[in-house]
């Protein structure tokens, strides 16, 4: 039998979207769900100290379409309500903290994460459904 999926349900967020509470780096706050996003990313500010398994290159959608490198980051996030803790690696960017205005919002939660999970929205009602990846199923012991 397989296991449950677990799922974590909230409000879609005017102007930011879905946002799930989690624990990023041991920091409570926001984790914003980008579906644009190829690599999950990570505000610099809370990275600073993080093991780093080397940089990214990256491009944003912006005007000149420029490509940059940055440090990638381990992060362990655990979504609250969720109880199990995610080793991703993230981007390293400045600023996210900022350009949410009025949210903690500590990363972005791409694709490279959101690949494994169901996330439904309903815009009329303002709300969304995240079903996470199935537990990892415990070994049996052989005697």
């Amino acid at each position: 039998m397989q296991p449950a999926r677990p799922t974590v349900r909230g409000l879609l967020m005017p102007g930011s979207g879905p946002v799930v509470r989690a624990v990023v780096a041991g920091r409570p706050g926001l984790a914003l769900l980008d579906t644009g996003a190829s690599m999950s990313v990570v505000d610099r500010e809370l990275a600073r100290g993080l093991p780093s398994p080397g940089a990214a290159e990256w491009a944003g959608v912006n005007a000149d379409g420029g490509r940059s490198l940055a440090a990638l980051r381990t992060v362990h996030v655990e979504i609250v309500g969720d109880g199990r803790i995610f080793a991703l690696d993230m981007i390293e960017v400045p600023g996210i903290r900022a350009k949410v205005p009025g949210l903690d919002v500590l990363c972005l939660l791409g694709w490279d994460f959101l690949e494994t999970c169901r996330l439904v929205c309903d815009g009329p009602a303002g709300a969304f459904e995240l079903t996470l990846p199935p537990p990892v199923r415990a070994q049996r012991r052989r005697r």
